[in-house]
Parts: C-alpha cells; structure tokens; sequence
C-alpha cells in the first residue's frame, strides 16, 4: 500500500506504511500453520533486499467483534453461502490459524472415511460450531438474531415450517432456546472465558487431519502411535512444542485454561454417544478418573457443552455455512449432562458399568414404566444383572431411542441367547472394546416398521446381526492393550436406505452382515465394515 496509508480491517490490524515502500506480509508458523497473530510488514529497497522488518499490532477480535462479523453477511434467508457471509468467515481465518488445517491435505471425518484432498466439509463444520456459540452469545445478550442464525432459512426437512423441522428446529421454541443461552452463558464469566471457547471450537476437531496426526505420531513411540482424532489431540495438547507449532490459538491461553481444554480432551469422551447407548462402557472410566476438581470447578460441563455446537455445525457446508438448533440436541443434550453432572459430583462411589447403568435406566424407565417395575426392577436387586444383561438391555432400547416396543422379547433374547454380545457390550472382554459408530442408525433402521415385534423375530434377528458385526471385529483385535476400538457401520446404513420400503427389518440386517469383514487402520484403533458384495 502505497503512501502513508494504513491496513485497516474492522478487527483492529493496522500498520502505518512508509511513503514509497513496497510491503509485503509475511508469516510466522510451524509445520505449514499460518499464524495470522504474528504479522510482519517488510520494506524493500526497490530490489530484493529487505531493508528492515516493522511489527503488525493486531488487537485480539473480542466477541461482539465476531458478532458483528456474522451480523454484517446476509445471513441464512437472503444468503446463506459462504459467497455472502465472508466478512464472518474471513475473520474466523485470520483469527484462529488451525483452521487452515481442515481445508489442506486429508481429512478424516469418521473411522474409516476420509474426504478427498483438499475437500472443506470438515472446515465448515468446525466454523459451523463456532457460529453456533456465536449465535448463543447474541442471544444471551438480548439479540433475536441469534436465534434467526441458528433457525432460519431453507434447511430442508429441519426448516421450520416443514416436518420434523417444525416440532424440532428451536425456531419454533424461543424460549427454550433462551433458557440454553442463559445457561450456557452462566459458564461464561468473562471475556476471555468466550475467547477460549471459541479457541475450543476451532481445534476441537483438528486431530482429523492426516498431516496433525502424522506431526504429532512422528514424535511418539510406535506403541503410542494413534489414528483417534480426540487421543491425538490430547498428547499435542499436552507436548509444549506442539503446542506452540500447530496449536498457537491453545498457546495463546493461560496456562490455566491450556489445562482445563487439555484436561477435557484427555477424557475422549463424547455426550452424544452416551445417551443413546452408542459408546462403548470403558469411555466412562476416564470420566471416573478426571481429578474431582474438574467436575466441580465447570471445566468438564464446558467439556461436554462442545458436543452441542458440534452437532449443530454438523450440516453447515460452502452453500449454507449456517448452524441448526435442534430441540433434541441443545435441550436433550443439556438435560442428559445435567443428569450426568450430577452422578459424577454425588459422593457415593461406583465404576463405569454403573455409571453407564443409571444413566440410561432413567429415559428407560419414562418409556417402559409398566415393564421396569416388573421384571426389571426385581432383576436389578442382582448386581451381576445390573452389570451385564441389564446394561446390555439399555444399551440397545437406546440405540432405537426406547422406540422398540417389545422389551420383554429383548431381554429373553439376552438372558438365553448371543453370550458374545452380551460380553462385548458389557464391556466383560480382554482386549480394546468396541464401540459401533452409527449403531444407533444401524438397529433402529435395522429393525425396519415392525416395532411392535410381537413374535419377538424382528430383534432376535436384529441381535445376530450385532452380535456377527462384534465378533467379526474381534477377530482383527489384539487381546491385550486398551486402546478403544471404533468400527463404522455406516456401510450397513447405506444400504437398508438403499432398499428403502422393501427392507424386510432384522432377519435381513442379519443377511447383510453374514461374512462381512473389517477394513482397519494400523494402529487398531477404527476401522470401517465390508459387506459382502462391496470392496
């Protein structure tokens, strides 16, 4: 910029230049990471020769500065794409330079899957989430706004006025939206404590790129090497030389808060998974073993508050970068930390199979009440029941939401039949556990119309084919080490959507699985089911 003119954005990064110079802006970063926080404006002398290198001062965005940002684009009804909202967009990149990472190289979005090189759907969910926090801080200030950027527009089947959309999208319910802004914003008592949720948001997922991985696995022994995106993240966090090279937004913080973030990560643990039975039972002994000073101080209720605004930057893409506010994401998910919150802070103590076992039992005993009075509770005064058949039984009435009609048959099916995976969800196995990622989508889909299942076919048929899909897995696992293992079954999705209203429920989601097998990484840590018929 010629003359003495100065660069002037709206988040406060200026330099005077000096008249009849020519500038360039250079970076300074590690491991390819563009760290916009470290500016320099170098002159020339009309060559090639740097004569001398002046600091660019950049004031830190605060949070009306973010606000105002998303404020400025055009928003979910008049422009929903990235196009029109780049003043948002822009600031989100200059601000938090991990962001660069979900755009370049590979990126993995779930076990087994990774998007093609250089595909952005993992960056625009990662803004995505950080919008969504955007938008609840607008609304805890008092702008309707806030709800407009999480609600409106055309969002297909979760618009507000279409079905589901107009039973689930809070648009339709402003005030149980405010009721989760006012809470979420109680663990918000500064400033800075939104500038490190929003540093939270930005890396929270960062652990997907192949290149973070492969910096952070070059630095351990082979035995500590990982595929998990969440394990990954945890030793980066903890390593100050990583840290200051590829997470310069998390070095940026107090040590305090460096720890608190680190100390959540260190859990892997992840809220949706719990509620619908979909994790495995030995992700809650981390839960147990976090220093009680951390369940008492907030620091894991923030922890779990990021699942919320990751689910609801889910779906943003190039062409609607906007979140969506779902009645059964932000208030379920609230009411099911809450509950989980308060088991972890009771004094009384217990492990992770009772943990997990309360959890659960509370949603089960609103959908069954009749049924878990009797036989359920009188089983229960065994602690052997409560600890395997028991547990396993909640597990799967979760994985189809409590939707299933015939518990009893369930639990006959359990108590006589398919030991193996009965262990397996037990989490009474030697070896790593395995958690069934989409699980949830696989049985409740699985089991096809006939939930009434009054003959009891249907789940017994559902259950084989679980259990198949375990002991495939198994077959490929080491028996010792603790290292979770996260298989996708999103392939067994596909293909029940595929056959749409010809899916004939359990007895052929057994078929399908008959003779699959497992594709797997080299670590052993996830991996991705082959049916029969695909390669």
């Amino acid at each position: 910029s010629p003359g003495d003119q100065a660069l002037k954005q709206p988040w406060g990064l200026t330099h005077p230049f000096p008249a009849g110079r020519r500038c360039t802006m250079l970076c300074c970063g590690g491991a390819g990471v563009f760290n916009y926080m470290n500016l320099s404006c170098c002159t020339a002398d009309g060559g090639e020769n740097l004569t001398e290198v002046l600091p660019v001062h950049r004031k830190r965005p605060a949070m009306a500065d973010f606000a105002a940002a998303l404020k400025a684009g055009a928003g979910p009804v008049e422009g929903p794409g990235y196009e029109d909202n780049r003043a948002i967009l822009d600031l989100l990149d200059i601000s938090f330079p991990e962001l660069r990472a979900y755009r370049l190289g590979r990126i993995q979005t779930s076990p087994g899957v990774e998007e093609i090189e250089g595909s952005p759907t993992e960056y625009y969910r990662t803004v995505g989430a950080m919008i969504a926090l955007i938008a609840t801080y607008l609304y805890a200030q008092g702008d309707d706004s806030g709800l407009n950027v999480v609600s409106a527009g055309a969002r297909g089947p979760m618009s507000v006025d279409k079905i589901p959309g107009k039973f689930l999208n809070l648009g339709t319910q402003p005030e149980a939206y405010r009721t989760f802004c006012h809470g979420f914003a109680k663990c918000m008592q500064s400033e800075e404590d939104w500038w490190a949720m929003m540093v939270f948001l930005a890396v929270h997922d960062i652990g997907k790129s192949d290149e973070f991985r492969n910096r952070v696995n070059s630095t351990l022994p082979k035995a500590r090497r990982t595929d998990d995106h969440d394990r990954i993240l945890a030793i980066a966090l903890q390593d100050p030389q990583l840290l200051e090279e590829l997470l310069p937004s998390v070095k940026g913080l107090g040590v305090e808060r460096q720890q608190k973030i680190a100390d959540g990560f260190a859990t892997q643990f992840q809220l949706p998974q719990l509620g619908q039975g979909e994790t495995a039972v030995d992700s809650l002994r981390s839960l147990l073993q976090l220093d009680r000073q951390r369940i008492l101080d907030g620091t894991l209720q923030v922890y779990l508050y990021h699942s919320i605004f990751d689910v609801a930057g889910a779906a943003a893409n190039e062409n609607f970068i906007f979140p969506v506010a779902l009645q059964p994401v932000y208030i379920g998910f609230t009411s099911a930390m809450a509950g989980l919150l308060e088991r972890l802070q009771s004094p009384r103590k217990t492990d992770e199979s009772s943990l997990y076992f309360d959890f659960l039992r509370t949603n089960f005993e609103k959908a069954y009440p009749e049924f878990a009075r009797d036989p359920f509770a009188n089983l229960c005064e065994s602690r052997v029941f409560r600890s395997e058949v028991g547990l396993v039984l909640l597990r799967v009435l979760a994985l189809t939401r409590n939707t299933y009609k015939n518990p009893a048959c369930a639990l006959s099916c359990l108590l006589t039949s398919y030991p193996t995976l009965v262990n397996e969800m037990a989490g009474k196995v030697a070896g790593p556990q395995i958690m069934l990622y989409y699980a949830p989508d696989m049985l409740r889909m699985g089991l096809g119309t006939d939930l009434e299942d009054a003959s009891g076919n249907n789940i017994r048929q559902a259950l084989g084919a679980m259990e198949d899909v375990y002991r495939a897995t198994r077959e490929v696992l080491p028996t010792t080490g603790d290292a979770r293992f996260e298989l996708n079954v999103q392939p067994i999705v596909s293909r029940i959507k595929a056959a749409g209203k010809g899916w004939r429920g359990g007895a052929q989601l057994r078929e399908i699985c008959t003779g699959a097998t497992i594709s797997h990484n080299e670590f052993l840590t996830e991996g991705i089911i082959i049916l029969q018929g695909e390669s």
